[in-house]
């Protein structure tokens, strides 16, 4: 039940708002003069500059800039003739003069901006987009050529975007912190539960750009952390018949095929994507792990795995405007992940004089395959007014898998010689309900409101088997055996007002979100509910200066849900001595996040930086103990706090025509508390790539990124540094782009920690096959042009963004999530 208090906080909330656009009606006077930006997809232009200009002399009266649907009205302007001068980065500047004021509103209809966009070949018309592009609550990256040859998938793409750092396992984060994935506006959990799969089979040459969302309105839920980040790409912004097919292959055994289709043809369209994933992934990892209380000992393991890996995906989207008011669309999809892997575990334990004291060899095959099936249906209508929108939309996704891993152990001693078997079954459903409301409060103003509503149902099973000798067969293991059914309920409301007062624009909002889990293990007779009401703030404040330079403020308050992973209690007995499970009373931290930064354009040069500080009561933490055996046992709970503050900074110019050089540096400083040993360092991040011109038509590429040391709850996380160089070129009029990259060139990809705990010190390394050359080619063939956006990108997709559904680089600040 939602209490009293909150419901009168929401309620005040809209009636301040609505007071504060009826004082600014009625304040009005004398004559006016209102208009609306766009682009040369009629796109709307968010924050670009007006200025109202007096002739003949040209002296500037007024400033403004445009709101989020692009429009501008000056009020209380003395009656004369007029000019106005529009400009924002990207876009030439324009002046449209001769403008005879009176004592009434002069409206100038829509005023189209041109950018420098020129034919990219003679099959696909696009328009050139800066390559970043700040918003309100947003840094937008944009897809360019170069960044495209030289990609594979989206794992490829935002490794070369600032603040987005990748983990050992290919899941992204941005600034250190975890984050909420969307790929065209909805959950990556949709399309798989493994979210370094999924961006795997994200082809970037289907990349339009990439938003990373630092400070999320009240419209998007962030359940699995406070930054969004959302990969949008072309398929509903084609009209015509047109594709494009990637085949790429690396000498790390890695094939990556794919193709996409679109075909649109007066008010239906019809977008086809399929992906291909093919490869063989060597790895190997040490940990070594004293153990401190008396009588001392040492734990030794040495780790060598070979994975093949087979993923296939397919998504269609197909739509119909119904009018040219309102449209319909549905998705659709499967995907298939199936993993094949042989290690092998040599551990030894030694005493305090470094003698073996015992050992064994672990044999571990392991084979598992998931099948996914989503499917979801939006209704999309724009009223009279274009700015009154309704969006509604449902989907659902469902996932099946199995899971077989065989341990042969085999040992001089001979408790420790066996073979055992372990079976893992599971699948999961899921439905989600969202819709959202935009209304118009005059031309600068907006309230909207929205509501989602997800329920979510999953079912696991565990059955350990050990090969009896004398039976000649295995017997189940039934202390180890173990079941989990839960049930997932999640509700949420938001009201978010977006206004701008001259060259100020302001966004505020809140949301309120309800959840319930219920959990039960049948077999251990133990069940687990969680309930949980948070009422979540935010603020954001965009300040153009006359120079074009942009101030950007923002708070917002974020509860980070646990993942399925930290939650599911069965127990992962694959390394006998350092034994997994999560934790099913988990319960989410609360992050408060504030920011502020400053962007400056001068000519070609881009400046940047950006100060944020984030502070998180009763985090998710990994957490890791010691037996007197000297066996870990690593699960997660809610200690401490942390606290994580810090600069980033960046630069990008063209030096010369065609040659670009983008850089960032960040200085961050993470506190973790609340453990035996409080932990915390100061860490250094750095970003450098170009892409420069070469004889013969050819590009050059290099790129390097440095991630330092940083404090983990227990320990430290090791800085590594890591560079790439590349080649590329376009030939057959640009129709087919070739690109040859070598990744790590000096090998240096490793992934290090450090444990220091009073009873025990443990290091552990992980390493996965980094340095290796890869060829890639693209054809891009039909015929198309890019037509008017379905939903307008600089409007921020409501509610997930439309179901139809970067960069040359540069600077900016098993369940079913996403925008509301």
């Amino acid at each position: 039940m939602l209490r009293f208090s909150s419901v009168r906080n929401i309620k005040l909330f809209l009636l301040s708002g609505l007071l504060l656009i009826m004082q600014s009606a009625f304040a009005q006077q004398g004559g006016g003069l209102r208009g609306q930006i766009v682009d040369e997809a009629k796109d709307a232009v968010e924050l670009a500059s007006v200025s109202l200009l007096r002739l003949p002399d040209s002296t500037i009266v007024k400033d403004m800039q445009t709101s989020l649907t692009g429009r501008f009205e000056f009020t209380d302007v003395a009656a004369g003739n007029y000019a106005i001068r529009i400009s924002f980065v990207g876009f030439v500047q324009k002046v449209v003069g001769n403008i005879q004021i009176g004592t009434t509103s002069h409206n100038l209809g829509v005023i189209t901006l041109s950018q420098d966009a020129g034919l990219l070949d003679a099959v696909v018309i696009e328009r050139t987009a800066p390559a970043v592009e700040y918003g309100l609550d947003r840094t937008t990256f944009n897809m360019t050529p170069d960044i495209q040859s030289m990609s594979v998938n989206a794992t490829e793409v935002l490794e070369q975007i600032p603040m987005v750092e990748m983990d050992e396992e290919g899941s992204p984060s941005v600034m250190g912190q975890n984050l909420t994935v969307l790929i065209d506006g909805r959950p990556s959990t949709v399309y798989g539960s493994n979210i370094a799969t999924v961006l795997k089979l994200v082809p970037s040459g289907t990349i339009e750009k990439v938003e990373v969302i630092t400070s999320p309105s009240a419209r998007y839920t962030t359940e699995q952390g406070g930054i969004v980040l959302n990969i949008v790409t072309k398929s509903n912004r084609l009209i015509g018949v047109s594709g494009i097919a990637t085949l790429a292959a690396t000498t790390a055994n890695r094939y990556s095929p794919s193709i996409n289709v679109n075909v649109t043809r007066n008010r239906i369209g019809f977008n086809n994507s399929i992906s291909f994933d093919a490869e063989r992934d060597p790895s190997n990892s040490s940990i070594f792990r004293q153990n401190l209380l008396s009588p001392t000992f040492s734990t030794d393991q040495k780790r060598n795995g070979l994975e093949k890996e087979s993923d296939f995906s397919y998504n269609g989207n197909l739509f119909y405007e119904v009018t040219d008011k309102s449209t319909i669309g549905v998705f659709f999809g499967v995907g298939r992940d199936t993993e094949n892997e042989d290690e092998t575990l040599i551990t030894r334990t030694l005493d305090n004089n470094d003698q073996l004291t015992s050992g064994y060899n672990r044999a571990i095959r392991s084979e598992s395959e998931m099948m996914n099936y989503r499917a979801g249906i939006d209704f999309k209508k724009t009223f009279a007014n274009e700015d009154q929108i309704l969006d509604v939309q449902a989907y659902y996704s469902t996932r099946d898998n199995d899971e077989t891993e065989i341990f042969d152990q085999q040992s001089d001693w001979d408790e420790l010689d066996y073979l055992q078997r372990q079976v893992s079954t599971g699948g999961d459903e899921g439905f989600t309900v969202q819709a959202d409301y935009v209304q118009p409060l005059g031309e600068k103003s907006s309230l909207e409101a929205g509501f989602r509503g997800r329920w979510e149902e999953d079912n696991d099973q565990f059955n350990p088997y050990q090969f009896d000798n004398q039976l000649g067969d295995y017997v189940i293991i039934t202390d180890r055996m173990d079941d989990l059914t839960s049930k997932d309920q999640r509700y949420s409301l938001y009201t978010m007002y977006r206004t701008s007062i001259e060259r100020l624009s302001i966004q505020a909002g809140a949301r309120l979100e309800k959840s319930v889990l219920d959990a039960e293990q049948p077999l251990l007779g133990q069940s687990y509910s969680n309930n949980f009401l948070n009422l979540i703030p935010t603020l954001n404040l965009a300040y153009r200066l006359k120079n074009e330079d942009n101030i950007k403020v923002s708070y917002s308050r974020r509860a980070r849900s646990p993942r399925w992973n930290q939650l599911s209690p069965f127990i992962d007995y694959s390394n006998p001595e350092n034994i997994q499970s999560g934790n099913p009373e988990l319960k989410p931290s609360v992050t408060n996040s504030f920011e502020f930064s400053y962007g400056k354009f001068i000519n070609q040069f881009n400046l940047f930086a950006s100060v944020f500080y984030r502070n998180s009561n009763n985090p998710i933490q990994r957490v890791t103990t010691l037996n007197s055996e000297g066996i870990s046992f690593t699960t997660f709970d809610n200690i401490g706090k942390e606290n994580y503050y810090g600069l980033e900074t960046g630069a990008s110019a063209d030096i010369i025509p065609k040659w670009n050089v983008r850089l960032n540096v960040g200085v961050r400083k993470s506190e973790v508390l609340g453990f035996d040993r409080e932990n915390s360092n100061v860490s250094l991040t750095g970003r450098f790539s170009t892409f420069f011109p070469l004889p013969y038509g050819f590009r050059g590429y290099a790129f390097v990124r440095y991630m330092g040391p940083r404090a983990i709850a227990q320990g430290e996380m090791k800085g590594m540094l890591i560079s790439d160089i590349g080649l590329r070129k376009s030939v057959m009029d640009q129709k087919v782009n070739l690109s040859l990259r070598l990744s790590d060139v000096f090998n240096n990809q490793q992934f290090s920690r450090t444990l220091t705990q009073p009873n025990f010190i443990e290091v552990s390394d992980f390493r996965r096959q980094s340095r290796y050359l890869s060829f890639s080619i693209s054809y891009t063939f039909g015929s198309l042009k890019e037509g008017a956006a379905r939903n307008s990108d600089d409007q921020e997709p409501t509610m997930g963004g439309d179901m139809n559904g970067g960069m040359d680089g540069g600077m900016g600040g098993g369940d079913v999530g996403g925008p509301m």
